[in-house]
């Protein structure tokens, strides 16, 4: 069964999994548009809140009762989408993260369109000068729905969604507003 995972990794250690984990290795939606970024478990930051968001984020990775309050903030404030291009309606950046190996040990990644929780975890991953738009959670979700989404790739803690998982985030009530400002 797939499922979301959120994967905490220090660095040189496999990434465990705090709301469950995903099943197979997710395949990019549309390979042509961008070229996908591998991040090798060597690269995995930590990183410390500096938003509302983030706090709510690393407290659901221990706290169960926090899980609702992040999916809320998460739906109601504004996050990062890294572009291909300038465009606006440019196809969000993917990447390429390690989950936990299989049964034999073999190495397993999984796939999806990033979503960051700033402007400053955007840029420490995918560089400053990548073209971005700045909109609300539930937009960025309704974006990418059919498709699988990294928040915050290569920094730890990172959430992986399918879109099963988005849909179900998206079944939460609110509007698409732009949301508050962080």
């Amino acid at each position: 069964m797939l499922r979301r995972s959120v994967v905490l990794a220090a660095l040189g250690a496999w990434p465990a999994t705090v709301w469950a984990q995903t099943g197979q290795t997710a395949q990019p939606s549309d390979p042509a548009a961008v070229a996908i970024r591998t991040i090798e478990q060597s690269e995995i930051q930590d990183y410390e809140a500096e938003n509302a968001l983030e706090q709510a984020f690393i407290s659901a990775t221990t706290v169960p009762g926090m899980r609702p309050i992040f999916r809320r903030y998460l739906l109601q404030t504004h996050v990062v989408l890294p572009l291909t291009t300038s465009a606006q309606d440019s196809p969000v950046r993917q990447a390429r993260v390690p989950i936990p190996p299989d049964a034999s040990g073999a190495p397993r990644y999984f796939t999806g369109r990033a979503i960051f929780t700033s402007l400053a975890r955007a840029n420490t991953v995918f560089g400053a000068d990548t073209p971005h738009i700045v909109i609300n959670g539930r937009a960025a979700l309704s974006r990418m729905r059919q498709t699988n989404v990294i928040l915050n790739p290569g920094l730890a803690p990172m959430l992986t969604l399918e879109p099963s998982d988005i849909a179900t985030y998206l079944d939460s009530p609110g509007d698409a507003s732009a949301g508050p400002t962080q």
